[in-house]
């Protein structure tokens, strides 16, 4: 007697062979494990080779940082000749604003961080360094009908009086001699940051400053109004601390 097996049953023998899907489907989540786990691998020996490479920041740089003048390091400061320049602005024809620099300075900073106000600041300018991208207008600058640097190759300010305007800014008066000339002048000044530079590792002040000038009252009226008597200056320095 035959044993009837009914239409879509399956064999015994059938039963226990996995659809061949199956498999491939197994063998692919299994090379897929296989894949992360060597990519993790080689993420961990990436980031283990370059650690040694990676700049590292010391805690007693970054405690240094202060952007209180009450808590910066009083003393004499050089000025740092890599880092200070004067961007000045003038209106031309009334249809712009031209700039240029004063790229070369040189000078001192006596900072008393208990009494800021006693703080004294000494700068002298490279006028002949004058620098407006443009060869033939730096030589027309240097010339007699401005700057004169034949005679007065250089601009100085000193510093007279500080009074502080508010947590970190401050009205610096003094005196601009410039092509002979000395007339008072008040700065517009911020007290951005004292402490170790990173770079340099000496400790530093930075400071920005603004004023506006008449350049008439320093002899230079040469083209007024057609480019503007008043002349923007905006000071970007620091300093760094003497031993």
């Amino acid at each position: 007697m035959q044993r009837c097996i009914p239409v879509g049953a399956a064999s015994p023998a059938a039963a226990t062979i996995p659809p061949p899907w199956t498999a491939q489907r197994a063998s692919t989540e299994e090379d897929h494990r296989m894949r992360r786990s060597a990519a993790t691998a080689g993420l961990l020996l990436a980031l283990a080779t370059a650690a040694p490479l990676l700049p590292t920041a010391g805690p007693a740089v970054a405690q240094e940082l202060t952007q209180a003048p009450a808590e910066a390091q009083s003393g004499r400061y050089a000025l740092d000749p890599a880092h200070a320049k004067v961007l000045f602005s003038v209106r031309h024809l009334g249809f712009s604003t031209y700039y240029g620099a004063f790229p070369a300075l040189e000078g001192t900073l006596d900072y008393d961080a208990q009494d800021p106000t006693r703080s004294r600041v000494d700068i002298t300018i490279d006028v002949a360094a004058v620098d407006t991208s443009d060869a033939e207008l730096d030589k027309h600058l240097r010339s007699e009908d401005f700057l004169n640097t034949g005679k007065t190759p250089s601009a100085r300010f000193r510093s007279t009086g500080v009074e502080m305007t508010g947590a970190r800014t401050a009205r610096i008066t003094g005196d601009l001699t410039l092509r002979g000339v000395t007339r008072p002048v008040v700065l517009e000044a911020t007290f951005n940051q004292a402490g170790v530079s990173p770079v340099s590792k000496a400790y530093t002040i930075g400071f920005d400053a603004e004023t506006v000038i008449k350049r008439s009252e320093w002899g230079v009226s040469a083209y007024v109004p057609a480019v503007s008597d008043e002349v923007t200056l905006r000071i970007g320095a620091e300093f760094t601390r003497k031993p």
